[in-house]
């Protein structure tokens, strides 16, 4: 999911001078795993650091729910979790995400809308840029956060010898019924916002009050009033067709279509690289308990935060989140 801007704003702010400028991939129209056509699909990327003669240093980073390139910064970097004197660094603007082609900046013909996508649609396109546009056969690694980790485990069940290192953050292979649960309420709650031509107020509240623990807020200093006003102030950021068009591609959700075609029932028979999967006991908003299923099936390395901010541990915890990748990746 999305990353509070109570937490990120600073460090996005601190680390701007380093934000690449964003290209744009042309793919033309199309097809999605549904049969749908994506027309005039664009992607779009951004790069850090230097690829190696033999190529085999880069990294895939896709940015997670509603998020930007621009969000990840405070994880790239010589002191951050990618350090761009040894790795190239593609991070990829998730379809839907507003830069990419998504709702709010299609133009959509009368009586249509804009296809129904999923993160399998996202990680084709993202292998398509690697690819076609930028020319690799191989991938040193693939990461990313809450939405982004989805990425990370949908990338092992398509694409598994296409890379070496998994590292899914607070991402999930499988949804829960919980899950599940929470966002079906996402998407009524989007879908009626839309429909009444509202800012995501609502939305981002119920967001606030599961990504974070009761713990964070009883620790706090900041009263309902200021909470909520950041919350307003935050809504004028998104388009909530964009919100709606990625939290259908999450609720739907799922490996089995991927696993079925290799012929298996588990990531542990089909993915063969090193994993490191990271996440939060915490995490309220993408359960963590089936991490724990492929921590034991890959025999991974992990690492709980246990955090009070919950599914936002990847902001509070940036220092020993960036320390374990870094040594995981080195």
């Amino acid at each position: 999911m999305k990353k509070s801007t109570l937490i990120l704003l600073l460090l996005v702010l601190q680390f701007s001078n380093i934000i690449a400028q964003v290209k744009f991939a042309e793919f033309g129209n199309h097809t999605l795993r549904n049969g749908e056509v994506l027309e005039n699909a664009r992607i779009g990327y951004s790069t850090y650091g230097s690829l190696n003669l033999d190529k085999k240093n880069a990294i895939l980073f896709p940015t997670w729910y509603a998020g930007t390139g621009e969000s990840l910064t405070p994880y790239i970097g010589k002191e951050a979790m990618i350090d761009t004197t040894k790795y190239y660094v593609v991070v990829v603007e998730a379809l839907g995400n507003g830069i990419s082609s998504s709702p709010s900046n299609t133009d959509i013909k009368d009586g249509s809308k804009f296809p129904e996508f999923g993160i399998g649609d996202m990680v084709d396109l993202e292998h398509k840029l690697v690819k076609e546009v930028l020319g690799l056969d191989h991938l040193y690694a693939v990461t990313g956060i809450s939405m982004g980790g989805m990425q990370t485990y949908q990338w092992m069940a398509s694409y598994p010898d296409f890379f070496d290192k998994a590292i899914p953050i607070v991402g999930s292979p499988k949804l829960s019924v919980y899950d599940q649960l929470n966002y079906e309420i996402f998407k009524k709650i989007l879908n009626k916002e839309i429909q009444h031509g509202t800012k995501e107020e609502t939305f981002l509240m119920l967001e606030y009050a599961l990504g974070l623990t009761p713990q964070y807020y009883e620790g706090g200093t900041e009263s309902i009033d200021e909470v909520l006003q950041k919350i307003k102030d935050e809504a004028e950021h998104y388009d909530v067709r964009d919100l709606h068009s990625q939290m259908l591609a999450i609720s739907n959700y799922s490996l089995d279509r991927d696993l079925s075609k290799h012929k298996v029932t588990s990531l542990s028979e089909l993915f063969k690289g090193e994993a490191f999967i990271i996440y939060s006991r915490t995490d309220h908003l993408v359960a963590p308990s089936a991490n724990l299923e492929v921590i034991k099936g890959l025999n991974a390395q992990s690492l709980d935060l246990n955090s009070k901010c919950g599914h936002y541990t990847f902001g509070c915890d940036l220092e020993k989140l960036n320390m374990a990748v870094k040594n995981f990746l080195n």
